[in-house]
């Protein structure tokens, strides 16, 4: 049980000393080197613990594509794959926006693979993709002439988000507790991306910057805990 010290300390760690530090230093343009190293520590804790917790199971499975444990607890490369992209898009987030919303882009179709890998496809699914879509295309659709040239990308990314958020909020219904932590990461990683574009799209700041960035960082300990804490609990 001493894991869960690990997570403890990964957590303080990540929202209540790195973070803060983070903030104070966001607007001052002389310490663009030390904010990257910083946003990149943050991003970094997750991907230990996901990398540490599938290198456990492979340890017992010996094979990459058959992570499953004793208890059927499954998991894939995929969320790896997808935190370890979210990392880089958060050091190019800073140095390039668009080029870091790309890398964003990719790190959630990565979500998405992991979640139709570890659970099914459900119907329901495709009601709430209407839904945040029709809801997201409502608020953002006044912001048309702010997005500019970047419309038809903000329309790709908030489609995959939401694709992410429609599959992500039925594994607890498919998976039971397996599925409570990766449908918690997938609410609080697209709400905080839907808090970052009213900020950058509407030229005001309805939401902080400690607010989003707390939702952000903290949905992706959760995804990376999905993997982790399951595997350390079965083997």
């Amino acid at each position: 049980m001493y894991y869960f010290a690990y997570i403890a300390v990964g957590a303080v760690l990540m929202e209540f000393l790195l973070l803060p530090i983070y903030i104070r230093l966001k607007h001052r343009q002389k310490y663009a080197p030390l904010k990257i190293f910083l946003k990149g520590c943050m991003t970094l804790i997750p991907v230990i613990f996901c990398a540490w917790g599938i290198l456990k199971l492979y340890s017992s499975t010996k094979d990459w594509h058959g992570l499953v444990t004793p208890t059927g607890f499954k998991t894939s490369l995929f969320v790896l794959f997808g935190l370890a992209i979210c990392m880089v898009a958060d050091v190019l987030l800073v140095i390039n926006f668009p080029v870091g919303m790309m890398f964003f882009l990719a790190g959630h179709i990565c979500y998405i693979l992991y979640f139709l890998t570890i659970g099914t496809f459900n119907p329901v699914s495709i009601a709430l993709f209407v839904i945040g879509v029709a809801l997201a295309y409502r608020y953002y659709s006044r912001f048309k002439e702010a997005m500019g040239k970047l419309l038809p990308a903000y329309y790709i990314y908030g489609i995959t988000i939401i694709t992410t958020l429609s599959l992500g909020l039925m594994l607890p219904f498919e998976l039971g507790p397996y599925g409570i932590l990766p449908a918690l990461a997938a609410c609080l990683t697209v709400i905080s991306d839907f808090m970052l574009a009213a900020n950058r799209i509407s030229g005001r700041k309805p939401w902080s910057d400690l607010m989003y960035l707390s939702y952000y960082f903290t949905g992706q300990f959760f995804m990376s805990l999905s993997v982790f804490i399951p595997v350390m609990l079965n083997l």
